[in-house]
């Protein structure tokens, strides 16, 4: 993780720099430049050597251990003359802070000539092959992987077959991708050795690459497949020659190719260059982990996904390795086994090395149960190879991911994580330093099969992501080798001076926290369980703490000693009153997420005007946000839930980057022209990209108003506002509105009538749930980019406009609990178009059983 420390220190010499310029001497100065610019030659090193590993020797491993114990070391030393200068005069603050800086400098500087002077590949190296490879060898726990599993596979099969056998005269490229152990080379295999598959092709080539592959091994196997001669390893032929020989035994041949395990865009270049492209319908399969290695081999041919396999196929594949096909499952087993494939969360090899173990313990419904508890331990314990198939994706991640990915480490098993939260504890951690970086990360991450997303918002965009059990071992294997992070589900446990803990129990003793927080070094602490009152104070002790989650509990005061943690960046608490003033103290608090206890709106004080840093601000409750004036909040891109009563245009003025906010509103703030007026203070937010209104669910007199809202919305939801249908028309003129969530009487009144002239020009997605409204008087004119329509609870509605299904654009039409005519209207639009020969419209009717008399 030496990256990740010099990353880590270069943002906070330059925060150092922004922040405090007055503590910096013309002497301290130029020792920080000096320390940035050893800190950029470092990861200049770090990044070449993470992208050119074949050519490094072993001994890039020990220098890296070096780097980041200098440079760690540094960080903590830095931070901790930072957090005591508030204790002294500011008078001696340069003077502290000189003197701390010169040693830093003077062994960063040595540690830098020993880097610049290191020689990394040496013959005794390339005699014995002590490469610094990255990872394990896929031949090397081949033997686990599914080979002979064709359970799930059938349909994948039937897919890639056809596109073998497709018209395409061109070479057509064909990547198969998914996690590691999934199948991808079982069904590159079935493919291979299909009777027609082969009967079709005159040369078959099959070559499996591998992370530690070396050309002229791929090129001779390549040849043996090609020539009847014997092929000898000690030829004379240089690799193009070899190449060459390839290239004219396949010229004017139909062949088929299967590059097996690819990990890289170099040896795609440099192979594909072996193989004509003679229009004559040849086909190359590749497989692979990482989608931009398949995207860079044919942009224009869509790569098949493996994946994982369903609770039935997870029970099918698991009995037929335990019983054969021809066996029973005992019926006292069968429910129990269920439970155990379906732990395996569909991953063919977990399934392999759970079926192994069961094959040899006692069949008995008490020996299954244990097996069941603990699937996960099981694989780990059963095979260490199976962590190894995995490793290799970790391993060849470049330097700056992955950190990221052991960072899924911190969170409980089987989570769904927030995808916001987790790029903002990224940037909190120092990792990077945007979202937007983040969000390239995450993609990246997600392309190599290693996170997953779990689920997604309508257009497709990423909401909630998680791991597989096996990746998640994975992850907390490598995190605890690498002192990365500590998890721990007990609170007994012995500790490990790591950075990073995550407790997954209730803390109620000391010894755990104080053995934390010892040597200084920790920077962020999760409690996803309950923290003891009487533990608070200790949190005092964590000095350089980055990042403070106590997730479901907190406390019925806000814990003052959290103030004294000068470093923190990301703050979330369970539960809390009234935020003390003495929270901006935290001049660096990026991040501040709270649950409110009090029935009434919590009132932040008006000090949080001095976080110059703040960019989120996460209140379950309403909150008052009393205005001071010339101070204004630049970096502030979320807030919620602002009560209503503090929308004037002085507010919104003083944090004009605002992207995201959410407002609750009582009665008397959400009638009528006080409601217009609240809504056009928005107009000032013009980087407002989605506002969300919730009002107190009382019900208001529906009283049309006038307001302009920002025109950079994207999405708005609405809730309980009771607003007139007429007040639609402020809506329709936003140019840029995507999404439109009119929830709980939105809107109010039976009928909700559109003229020609009213569009919703970017309108994608449509949500009306639990209202009046009986007749929708509109048509496909209005909304032209219509692709998802859903209606929750719309028990008064009679019908859907019959010429939506007009609306090209339209994907998806979906009923739940409405009135049976609106369903019978949804089913004769779907019958139109069906009729005209367009099939793309998809509608789903769930509990729309509701007749007039029932409606009524």
């Amino acid at each position: 993780m030496a990256y990740v420390a010099v990353v880590s220190l270069v943002g906070t010499l330059k925060q150092l720099v922004q922040l405090k310029p007055h503590w910096i001497s013309d002497d301290t100065r130029k020792m920080v430049d000096s320390l940035l610019e050893s800190l950029e030659y470092f990861r200049d090193f770090l990044e070449n050597t993470s992208q050119r590993r074949r050519e490094y020797s072993a001994k890039v491993k020990e220098l890296e251990r070096e780097i980041r114990s200098a440079v760690s070391e540094a960080e903590d030393v830095i931070e901790l003359q930072i957090y005591k200068i508030k204790e002294v005069e500011k008078g001696k603050a340069r003077e502290a802070l000189c003197e701390a800086l010169s040693p830093l400098v003077e062994k960063i500087d040595v540690m830098k000539r020993k880097v610049m002077g290191g020689s990394f590949v040496t013959n005794e190296d390339l005699q014995t092959g002590e490469l610094l490879l990255p990872g394990h060898s896929s031949r090397h726990v081949a033997k686990l992987n599914p080979e002979t599993v064709v359970v799930g596979l059938e349909d994948d099969l039937m897919r890639i077959i056809t596109r073998l056998k497709g018209s395409m005269s061109s070479r057509e490229v064909i990547p198969i991708l998914g996690m590691g152990g999934i199948g991808k080379t079982t069904l590159a295999k079935m493919t291979y050795d299909d009777p027609e598959i082969r009967d079709r092709f005159d040369m078959h080539i099959w070559v499996t690459v591998s992370q530690e592959y070396h050309t002229r091994e791929l090129l001779l196997g390549v040849l043996s497949c090609v020539s009847n001669d014997q092929i000898k390893q000690e030829t004379d032929d240089d690799d193009d020659k070899l190449m060459d020989r390839i290239f004219k035994k396949l010229k004017g041949r139909r062949y088929l190719v299967v590059m097996d395990d690819i990990w890289s865009n170099d040896v795609w270049d440099l192979m594909s260059r072996t193989f004509p492209d003679d229009d004559n319908g040849s086909r190359i399969v590749l497989t692979s982990r990482i989608r931009g290695v398949a995207m860079h081999a044919d942009p224009d041919s869509p790569p098949h996904e493996v994946s994982l396999l369903n609770a039935d196929d997870s029970w099918k594949l698991l009995h037929e390795k335990v019983f054969g096909e021809q066996q029973v499952c005992p019926d006292e087993l069968e429910d129990i086994g269920k439970q155990v494939a379906q732990r395996c969360q569909g991953l063919p090899l977990a399934l392999l090395v759970v079926a192994g173990h069961l094959s040899k313990i006692e069949r008995t419904p008490e020996s299954w149960k244990d097996v069941a508890k603990s699937v996960s331990k099981v694989v780990v314990n059963e095979s260490d190879n199976c962590l190894g198939v995995l490793a290799m994706s970790y391993n060849y991640l470049p330097n700056h991911l992955k950190p990221c990915f052991l960072y899924m480490g911190v969170f409980p098993e089987d989570s769904d994580v927030d995808i916001d939260r987790l790029i903002n504890l990224w940037v909190s951690e120092g990792f990077l330093w945007e979202e937007l970086v983040g969000r390239d990360c995450l993609e990246d991450l997600v392309s190599r099969n290693l996170i997953m997303v779990r689920n997604r918002r309508f257009n497709g965009e990423w909401k909630t992501c998680g791991v597989h059990d096996l990746v998640r071992d994975l992850i907390l294997r490598e995190a605890e080798k690498e002192k990365f992070l500590q998890v721990t589900k007990d609170p007994s446990a012995k500790m490990i001076h790591v950075r990073r803990y995550s407790f997954h129990s209730s803390i109620y003793q000391d010894d755990c926290l104080r053995s934390s927080s010892s040597d200084h070094l920790t920077r962020t602490l999760h409690f996803f369980r309950s923290l003891g009152s009487k533990q608070v104070p200790l949190l005092e002790c964590f000095k350089l703490l980055r990042v403070l989650a106590v997730v479901q509990y907190g406390f019925e005061k806000f814990p003052l000693a959290i103030t004294k943690l000068l470093h923190l960046r990301y703050l979330q608490l369970g539960y809390c009153d009234d935020p003390h003033c003495s929270l901006s103290e935290l001049y660096n608090l990026q991040i501040f997420v709270v649950r409110s206890l009090g029935r009434n709106p919590p009132t932040i004080h008006k000090t949080i005007w001095r976080m110059k840093h703040l960019r989120h601000l996460q209140v379950s409750h309403s909150i008052f946000l009393p205005k001071i004036p010339s101070k204004k909040l630049q970096n502030l891109e979320g807030l919620s839930c602002l009560s209503m009563s503090s929308c004037t245009f002085e507010l919104f003025s003083a944090i004009p980057n605002l992207k995201t906010l959410t407002l609750h509103g009582r009665q008397k703030d959400c009638q009528g022209e006080k409601m217009s007026e609240h809504l056009n203070n928005l107009s000032c937010l013009k980087r407002l990209e989605q506002l969300k209104i919730r009002c107190n669910g009382l019900y208001l007199f529906p009283i049309p108003c006038k307001y302009n809202l920002p025109a950079s919305l994207k999405r708005l939801t609405l809730s309980y506002t009771f607003l007139p249908w007429e007040d639609m028309a402020n809506i329709v003129k936003l140019p840029k509105l995507e999404v439109l969530k009119i929830k709980n009487y939105g809107f109010y009144g039976d009928v909700w009538r559109l003229n020609d002239g009213e569009i919703f020009n970017q309108l994608k997605f449509l949500l009306i749930r639990r209202n009046d409204l009986m007749q929708w008087k509109a048509g496909s004119v209005n909304f032209p980019m219509l692709q998802r329509l859903v209606l929750r609870t719309c028990i008064y509605l009679q019908e859907i406009p019959k010429d939506f299904g007009e609306i090209y654009t339209l994907e998806s039409i979906e009923l739940y609990n409405c009135r049976r005519t609106a369903a019978n209207s949804v089913n004769e639009i779907e019958e139109e178009q069906e009729s005209m020969g367009n099939d793309c419209l998809n509608v789903l009717i769930d509990d729309c059983s509701r007749g007039a008399d029932h409606a009524s």
